[in-house]
């Protein structure tokens, strides 16, 4: 099986930027693992580039189809709703996947 990594680049307002990296880190990431296939998690922040987004969560999964269990699941829809919620006015994100390819 092949590993699929989920990765969501995000924007955030300067003043909220705290209370972003304090939620993402203790509540965000630690819900989503609770899917089960969830591998990790892992946050990075921009420090070269020309990309908009100044950060990117990476999530990998066990394999392609329960990535797609996922993307249909109630897990994720709540999630979504719960960012959405509390930082939907302040933040903009954009979603990718990727599944391996080699080794």
């Amino acid at each position: 099986m092949a590993t699929v990594l989920f990765v969501v680049k995000a924007s955030i307002t300067p003043d909220q930027e705290a209370a972003f990296n304090r939620w993402y880190n203790t509540e965000h990431c630690p819900e989503l693992l609770q899917f089960k296939g969830a591998v990790s998690a892992r946050r990075y922040k921009a420090i070269m580039g020309e990309d908009r987004y100044q950060y990117m969560a990476v999530y990998e999964f066990e394999s392609e189809e329960t990535f797609r269990r996922f993307l249909g699941s109630d897990h994720l829809a709540n999630l979504k709703k719960e960012y959405d919620a509390t930082f939907g006015t302040v933040s903009e994100r954009v979603r990718s996947a990727y599944v391996q390819v080699w080794p």
